[in-house]
């Protein structure tokens, strides 16, 4: 309870101490930087659980809805997937045209180790071929053994798609990856109370290696930049699905912007899109969109359209990619940009989702792990932004789609209720 009151301040505080003891007393860090690895290495220990479980529950818990709203679910579908594809297309060309990370000392991230062959490397061995074959394994638990994360995602979505297939007889199914997951949740919950004295290990132990090798100002000027662009990439985001739905609705923009002035605030105060979900399906619906594609629509977008996460991801990957001096090839971009989106739709509900997600993408572009500690001071304040950005153009979706959509066809009862119970039980693990 501390920890969920305090917590940001407690990180920021973390932070402000390793920067202090990293530029003054450096030496502290050898010792208690085994404290940083051990943090990171929970996190690692409950990606598995947390991403398969819950792609399993939110594919198979579709399977009655997209029987009740095949027109429906066909356009939602439709726009989420061109959705999150633009969120990772718009990072992908902001940060190939800005590249931040290019002459950034490697320090920034190895924290003293060396530059290793397989690092700077790695990448460059990443193609197409190698990707579809390391998504589909011959022995799951071969890559559950070695962390392979992107095949086990796949697997998770196979495996949630054929218990919608079969409805009613997965329900046992649903239920105990449904458990697994809120388990996970609770665990990962304690792995965070312990996040401001890793936190102060891992930038402590950075700040240190930068400090002693006079490019601590050059990192922090890295950092406010790769800020700076990400922000842009969200408001362009943002930007396009605002303008589309003034297209199709023949509102005023000031009049959109003033009924979305609650959500924006809502959504920047709880770093939430489930805790902002009623004041978004109440502004949507005054915004003329169907209340049935309300209901349907900004539920299953809160779990798994969240471009904003998914462009974040990329930017990272990208980012340090090009500090480690490693120059990926188009290909291999869009391939990262793929394993992004399909790592996305596993965040819904789940906090500190950045973290998880940032473990099973830094392993695919052969970044250290450590690099995550550079990340999280600043995503409690970068998330903020993404989820204004991720509720705002779910609130657009559901407006764009309303105005494809012909007839009367309402969620029946059930659906409704399943709705509801994911939307409160999302609003309790947050």
């Amino acid at each position: 309870m501390i920890y969920k009151k305090y917590g940001t301040h407690l990180i920021l505080l973390s932070v402000v101490l390793a920067i202090v003891c990293g530029v003054y007393t450096p030496s502290i860090f050898k010792h208690i930087g085994v404290l940083g690895d051990i943090f990171i290495n929970l996190l690692k220990l409950f990606a598995l659980p947390l991403i398969c479980s819950a792609l399993i529950v939110a594919l198979g818990a579709m399977g009655s809805s997209i029987g009740n709203l095949k027109s429906l679910a066909r356009n939602v579908v439709f726009y989420m997937i061109l959705s999150e594809v633009i969120a990772v297309t718009i990072a992908l060309v902001l940060f190939n045209v800005f590249k931040p990370g290019v002459g950034i000392s490697p320090d920034l991230i190895l924290q003293g180790q060396p530059l290793s062959e397989s690092v700077a490397s790695g990448a460059h061995k990443f193609n197409i071929t190698q990707f579809l074959l390391s998504i589909v394994p011959q022995n799951i638990f071969e890559s559950l053994a070695k962390f392979d994360l992107l095949p086990v995602v796949i697997f998770a979505i196979m495996f949630g798609i054929g218990c919608a297939y079969v409805k009613s007889a997965a329900d046992p199914v649903i239920k105990f990856f449904t458990a697994t997951r809120d388990i996970a949740n609770i665990c990962l919950h304690g792995v965070m109370c312990l996040a401001p004295i890793g936190i102060f290990a891992l930038v402590g132990r950075g700040v240190a290696d930068a400090s002693l090798g006079g490019k601590l100002g050059a990192n922090l000027f890295a950092l406010l930049i790769f800020v700076m662009i990400l922000l842009l990439g969200l408001f362009l985001h943002g930007l396009w699905q605002f303008i589309l739905v003034l297209l199709l609705t023949k509102q005023s923009g000031l009049h959109v912007l003033k009924k979305s002035i609650p959500v924006f605030a809502t959504a920047f105060a709880t770093s939430s899109s489930v805790a902002t979900l009623p004041i978004a399906m109440e502004t949507a619906d005054s915004l003329k969109s169907k209340p049935y594609v309300t209901e349907f629509m900004l539920p299953l977008c809160a779990s798994i359209n969240i471009g904003g996460m998914m462009m974040y991801e990329v930017a990272a990957a990208l980012f340090f990619s090009q500090i480690l001096g490693v120059d990926l090839a188009l290909g291999e971009q869009i391939l990262v940009a793929v394993a992004c989106i399909l790592c996305g739709m596993a965040e819904g509900g789940i906090p500190e989702t950045s973290l998880v997600s940032l473990v099973v993408i830094f392993r695919i572009v052969n970044v250290p792990l450590t690099a995550i500690s550079i990340l999280l001071p600043l995503d409690r304040i970068i998330d903020r932004f993404r989820t204004m950005v991720n509720i705002f153009g779910n609130m657009c979706g559901v407006i764009i789609v309303s105005r494809f959509l012909t007839g009367k066809t309402q969620i029946q009862a059930p659906i409704q209720t399943e709705i509801k119970t994911q939307i409160q039980g999302r609003k309790a693990s947050k």
